[in-house]
Parts: structure tokens; sequence; C-alpha cells
């Protein structure tokens, strides 16, 4: 039973407990409009879990009666250097989604991908990866609640396309899937299953043909790649297109703004293959530097 069957089958009950009952909170709205809306005066914080209950509520309750108009504000040295170093992350940032290198890098691609989100805020963002998942987070912006998908913190990888077919069942709302190519491999056969409902998902694969990069170099010296490196020119929207989808290749911003926007305007299942420089990327979390044998590299 799908989703939509199992509301449509609730609905239609009639008799005994379910008699006169409708779905909504029309009437419950209108209840706390006439009364002046008074859960917006209401403060309350609820906590829920079944271990740390108790610690957390004594802390909140700690904080909640310091709080108060005299409550000391922060220095202003410490608020004039957080606003000077924002001011140069966004400097830097800009500097780097204006470039349009050849090949792409994470940037010159996700720049586009900020701007379709922009243009489709209806569309539900689902994110997974090493660099592709950082890049995006701190590139491609939301403008409504409960639309982005990711993977939380440190090294969940796989729920990509899971969460993709999951929120286009439930939502119908268009999903754009945003993959990194290591990422994408834990559960890339979920394309059948995008292609056998004919869900609107668009997948793009940021494929720089490896784990973090694909020009590592096999640390023992044998004729095997690198563990960390993939078939170099892998085709992945051939994977989509064997299922009845649709795959394009895209090695420019160009291309890749026309396919997504094509993806989006036909709500077919499509695999877009984002083609990027092997040499961008670094240790997922920004952690080369603690690694010992990181720094013996040339």
């Amino acid at each position: 039973m799908t989703y939509a069957e199992a509301v449509a089958r609730i609905q239609a009950l009639r008799g005994g407990e379910h008699a006169g009952m409708r779905q909504g909170l029309e009437r419950i709205e209108g209840l706390l409009d006439a009364l002046g809306r008074p859960e917006q005066r209401y403060r309350l914080v609820q906590v829920g879990g079944t271990n740390g209950k108790g610690s957390v509520s004594a802390m909140l309750a700690a904080i909640n009666a310091t709080a108060a108009s005299n409550w000391p504000k922060p220095p202003a040295e410490w608020l004039d250097a957080i606003t000077e170093r924002k001011a140069k992350n966004v400097a830097k940032m800009g500097e780097s989604l204006a470039k349009n290198p050849t090949p792409m890098s994470f940037h010159s691609a996700l720049a586009v991908v900020r701007d379709i989100v922009k243009a489709n805020p209806d569309a539900i963002l689902v994110n997974e990866g090493a660099n592709a998942l950082d890049f995006t987070r701190s590139i491609v912006d939301m403008y409504k609640p409960r639309k982005r998908l990711d993977v939380g913190t440190w090294g969940v990888m796989g729920i990509g396309m899971g969460f993709s077919v999951a929120a286009a069942v439930v939502s119908g709302e268009q999903v754009i899937a945003i993959e990194g190519d290591s990422a994408f491999g834990f559960s890339g056969m979920e394309c059948e299953t995008i292609c056998r409902y004919n869900l609107p998902v668009c997948v793009v694969i940021m494929n720089n043909n490896g784990v973090y990069r694909g020009d590592e170099v096999n640390p023992t010296g044998g004729r095997d790649p690198s563990p960390l490196v993939f078939v170099k020119g892998a085709r992945y929207e051939k994977l989509m297109e064997a299922f009845g989808g649709v795959g394009m290749l895209a090695t420019t911003p160009e291309e890749l703004r026309n396919a997504m926007e094509e993806a989006i305007r036909s709500r077919k299942p499509t695999l877009i293959n984002a083609v990027i420089d092997e040499k961008a990327g670094t240790e997922s979390g920004r952690i080369t530097s603690l690694n010992p044998a990181a720094k013996k590299k040339p």
C-alpha cells in the first residue's frame, strides 16, 4: 500500500470511532485564532528521549534562570572579529564561485546547483559524500524548512538514494540528490527503484574519479591502482539509462545547468554525471594535517 492509498483508506472509514472524522487542523487553527493565538505566548521547551532527559532539563533550567534583560552582551572586539572573519569567508567563497575552470571544480559545479535550488525552493535536496557533502553544505542555501536531507555527522554514506526514493514518494515534490561518486557507489542500484516507480529524482554525481580525489597512486608502488581511485572516466549516467531513465554527461557548468533544468521540467528519473577535476578534493573534514603520514608527502 502506498502513502496516498493509506491516506485515502483512512479518510474513507465510516462508523464507530471514525464517524464524522475529518482530516486536517482547520478547526483547531480557527479556535486558536479566536483565542488570540495563546500558544505563541506560551514558552515551552520539550525534552524527549530515553536517557539524559534529567541532565538536559537541569541545564536548560539553569540557562532559563539567568536569561533576562540583563544578560551580558558579548565583547565588542569579539563581535568585530566574527564579522571580519565572516566577510573574508564570503569574499573568498565569492571568488571561487566566480571562476570557470576546465574541468569543473566543486565550486563551479555547485554554483549551478545553488542557482537551481534557489529557483525551485519546493524541491527537496538530498546530499551525501565527502567533499560533495562538505562543499554543498557551504555553498547551497535552502529557502524553505524541511527541504534538506543529508547524512548528519561523521562519515555516514549510502543513505542518499534511499532518502531520495522516500522523499519523492512521500512528498511528490522534485528531489535533487547531490552525490559524491564514492557515496553513490554504496546504493547506486536504487536507480532501478527510481525508474520502476518513475519518481521525479534528479541525481547529480560529482565525479572526480575517486574517494576524496582521483589522482592518488598506489602507495606500495605496484601496478594496481590506489584503493582510493575509481575507474577513470566512469559513465555513471548509463546506469540510469539501463533502467529506462535519462542519463546525461556534463563537463561544463552550462551543460550541468541545462541538464538540471531539463530534469526538473520533465520530472523524469535523471542521472547527471558531472565531471569534476580529479585533483579537486581533500580529505573530508579538513583533517589531512592531523594525519602524520600526510605530512611526509612531497
